[in-house]
């Protein structure tokens, strides 16, 4: 049979269509491997020097229930999941009924039909299915269902119009370690599945574009990139404690950080966790500390105290479905609130967010330096699609790493002073302090009130003057603070404000408005507090309306800004909290509603 022929029969064109831009959902039940798929495909795409970025949806548990993986792969840098998904490798049915609503008009599906084929109504919707006995051929030739991964592997690259050789050199780099025996099992499923695909699939359905050979981009998560900006940036003592989505960090110090004369602890609980930080840092180490919600409950009080004695310490905070234990693998931006703030009293604190996993890196390394210039807590904002989702970034450039201690005394320094005052009055608000063990610079350290000495305090007078002058802390440090950046057409009457994994979209969204006519820019806001009011006054100065994208109910960040700016009637929420990020197409539907409403009006 001619390949223009089976193609005909499959509803193919006789020439195969290049496709500059790719999804492929791998779905079916924990334990399935659908994450091993995603990461294979990774190193292929990565191979032919595509850009790539994936995202998880797995349940809170080690094993069972649905779960799936999505990768994407592009010739264009990329910072989310596309709108729809183009190919849908299905172990169960489940996973098509969890998929299907995800799935382009003409999307292709491949369906493990080890216990009957899929229903044929999904073929009468438009989709080319093709029904492969995975885990059959996994089961009959290797006596090990799980292999059905690897044969997903090989269809899925003859679909593509991948080079078997290709496919092959990215299973040895994987399973090459692992031993003989594990690498020669994978190999037999590549043949298997390559078998499979000779006899039933034999032309590719569409030819995926290469950007030529391995690029040396690498591929990053936020989590992990926040972890190397920590070591990078002189952190030397991190202390955390399990907890989904922040834990990544935990385990990615832990190999790495001693190595280079750090320390990582796992505490008991997070009290533990915020306390041991405190310490740490009290004694001079950089210091870091990561958790979600549930644990900055628990931190609160330490955060507070953090504040109140003036002790620089960096917080990252992974942000996930709420309240309560809520849904620890899904995505939300909900705890705006709770680092703004959370505590009792009022102390500085500042909340900075990145967008992308390079930006984590530098920002950091930012952080440490701010927490340690200003001798306060930072919070490093994150979000569960932020933490977890892989992207294509250039190398970290270390280079432009730059480690600032601000007022921190040396010995010499401390002899040549008369008198040292821990919490001495300032211009800045920021007072010289030292390492405990220097002599002469003892000091008292307390959650009181105290005098310039540390000594405990009620006097009114002094409540003002050193209340005063921690909190002046914020207008000094704002020179500091990460910029907002803006992009799109400086004419655009439409503005967007996002922060953290919604970068993406939003970007993506900018070019989706231009196609349909509607010129519309983004102002990514790095710094939730203090807010910058200036930039963000000279932004909002420029535009009609402001449509500020979230992950949440109440629209948090939308009532900061309009606390904020001058037109508050300019600013619009567009809020998502049903656990998943946003898509590109959402929020364009979202502004065009408003956007030709207004104009109807």
């Amino acid at each position: 049979m001619t390949t223009e022929l089976l193609q005909e029969q499959q509803g193919l064109p006789s020439e195969v269509l290049q496709k500059n831009d790719v999804t492929i959902m791998i779905g079916g039940q924990g334990g399935d491997g659908t994450l091993t798929v995603v990461n294979l495909l990774g190193r292929a795409f990565r191979n032919i020097g595509l850009f790539i970025y994936d995202s998880r949806n797995v349940l809170s548990r080690i094993r069972g229930g649905h779960a799936d993986g999505v990768i994407r792969a592009s010739t264009k840098p990329i910072y989310c999941i596309a709108d729809n998904v183009d190919v849908l490798v299905a172990f169960d049915e489940e996973a098509v009924e969890a998929g299907e609503q995800e799935l382009s008009n003409q999307a292709i599906i491949v369906f493990d039909s080890s216990k009957g084929p899929l229903d044929p109504n999904y073929s009468s919707r438009g989709y080319t299915v093709y029904n492969a006995p995975l885990g059959n051929l996994a089961s009959q030739h290797l006596r090990k269902n799980i292999f059905k991964n690897t044969i997903a592997f090989a269809i899925l690259g003859r679909l593509m119009g991948l080079e078997d050789s290709l496919l092959e050199q990215v299973l040895r780099a994987r399973y090459e370690r692992k031993g003989k025996e594990a690498l020669e099992a994978n190999l037999k499923a590549l043949s298997l599945g390559f078998e499979y695909c000779n006899s039933n699939i034999r032309a590719s359905s569409f030819k995926i574009a290469r950007l030529g050979s391995a690029s040396n981009r690498i591929l990053s998560t936020g989590n992990e990139a926040v972890a190397f900006g920590f070591l990078a940036g002189g952190g030397r003592f991190f202390v955390g404690y399990p907890i989904t989505p922040a834990t990544d960090i935990m385990e990615w110090l832990a190999p790495r950080l001693p190595k280079f004369g750090g320390v990582v602890k796992q505490a008991e609980d997070e009290l533990a966790v915020i306390n041991m930080g405190l310490g740490a840092a009290y004694a001079g180490a950089r210091t870091m500390v990561a958790t979600s919600g549930p644990g900055q409950s628990l931190m609160t009080e330490g955060v507070g105290h953090a504040g109140e004695a003036e002790i620089p310490i960096v917080i990252v905070q992974c942000q996930r479905v709420g309240p309560s234990t809520g849904e620890p693998t899904k995505n939300e931006q909900s705890d705006i609130y709770h680092v703004v703030f959370g505590s009792h009293g009022e102390f500085p604190r500042i909340v900075i967010a990145p967008g992308t996993a390079s930006e984590c890196f530098k920002m950091t390394v930012d952080a440490l330096n701010i927490a340690e210039k200003y001798q306060l807590p930072v919070f490093i904002l994150m979000d569960q699609a932020l933490c977890q989702n892989s992207e294509s970034i250039e190398p970290f450039d270390l280079s432009s790493v730059k480690i600032e201690r601000g007022k921190l005394l040396s010995q010499e320094q401390l002899d040549s002073i008369p008198l040292y005052k821990r919490y001495e009055l300032t211009e800045d608000g920021v007072s010289p302090r030292t390492i405990p063990s220097l002599e002469g610079g003892q000091s008292q350290v307390t959650g009181n009130e105290h005098n310039e000495f540390g000594l405990v305090s009620t006097d009114r007078t002094n409540r003002f003057r050193i209340m005063h002058k921690r909190m002046k802390k914020l207008e000094a440090a704002k020179k500091d603070l990460p910029r907002g950046v803006v992009f799109g057409p400086s004419e655009a009457k439409i503005g967007v404000i996002g922060f953290g994994s919604n970068y993406g979209p939003i970007l993506e969204s900018l070019e989706q408005l231009q196609e349909k006519g509607f010129k519309a820019k983004f102002y990514q806001i790095r710094t939730i507090w203090p807010l910058l009011e200036e930039d963000l006054q000279s932004f909002v100065d420029t535009v009609d309306t402001v449509f500020v994208v979230e992950n949440n109910y109440n629209g948090q960040l939308a009532s900061l800004i309009k606390s904020s700016v001058e037109q508050r009637d300019r600013i619009q929420s567009i809020c998502k909290f049903d656990g998943t990020s946003f898509k590109p197409n959402e929020i364009t539907r979202a502004v065009l509603s408003s956007v030709i409403s207004g104009i109807g009006a």
